[in-house]
């Protein structure tokens, strides 16, 4: 009855009705990938256009006036003529003899091995032939007619440095100076005792001492001779002199070809 009572009286409210959330999701989602932004591509510069490097200038002083420089210097020297035309061909025979060597010579021929600038001849003939040739080679200025020499080939060089001024070089000589590499260096100027001791550093010391039954060269010329070139490059003030080869036997030393760089 008191249930009808409160029913009557409004008393009693409908019954509500509750909604359940919707269950979550047992696994997250991930969020959607950003879009990737276009990538910027590099732009190279353009290539900045150099001037080519300068040549470097190398003046080479005549042979005739070199070999004459090393005359003054007391420097030994093959027995050398310069020849310009071939009229000097006769002279020249008279006072080298054979056999002899014919050499092209040319201020811009630095390396004269390699444009077949070598001729060895028995006769006047072959002179004449060898001298013809020779002229045709390109830079040409002349031929050297040079006695023929024995003996070991070294190499005596000097050549200005920014660090020490002047330094002088001894070693085997020859075409093959550039490939054995058997040399000692010394500050300029030196004395013969200082040369003495270059000469005894190089490997192939024993060789020029005598080696299989063989005779010493002639050492006091040779100390001389290095002492001498580290003398005349510092009263000169060349930028850089080769004798290459130098032939040294028993009886002494001597220039066969010189190259100064002024």
């Amino acid at each position: 009855m008191a249930l009808l009572g409160d029913l009557l009286k409004g008393r009693h409210k409908a019954p509500v009705t509750v909604k359940k959330a919707a269950p979550k999701p047992k696994h997250k989602v991930k969020p959607a990938p950003k879009p990737k932004k276009p990538e910027k591509k590099a732009v190279k510069a353009a290539p900045v256009e150099r001037a080519p490097p300068k040549p470097v200038l190398v003046e080479k002083m005549s042979e005739d006036k070199a070999y004459d420089l090393l005359k003054e210097a007391k420097i030994p020297v093959a027995r050398t003529v310069f020849c310009r035309i071939e009229k000097h061909l006769e002279e020249a025979i008279k006072k080298v003899g054979f056999p002899a060597v014919m050499k092209v010579s040319g201020t811009k021929i630095m390396h004269r091995t390699e444009v077949g600038g070598i001729i060895h001849v028995n006769t006047p003939e072959e002179a004449a032939a060898a001298f013809a040739k020779l002229m045709k080679i390109k830079n040409a200025e002349g031929v050297l007619m040079q006695k023929k020499m024995a003996g070991f080939e070294l190499i005596v060089a000097s050549k200005a440095d920014e660090s020490f001024g002047y330094v002088v070089s001894a070693g085997i000589g020859g075409v093959y100076a550039e490939l054995l590499r058997d040399v000692a260096f010394r500050v300029c100027p030196i004395d013969t005792a200082a040369a003495e001791s270059m000469v005894k550093e190089l490997k192939g010391h024993e060789v020029l001492n005598g080696a299989r039954g063989a005779k010493p060269i002639n050492f006091p010329v040779l100390y001389d001779v290095v002492s001498k070139v580290s003398r005349f490059m510092i009263n000169k003030k060349f930028k850089e002199m080769d004798l290459n080869p130098v032939f040294c036997n028993e009886e002494g030393c001597f220039v066969a070809d010189v190259r100064i760089i002024k």
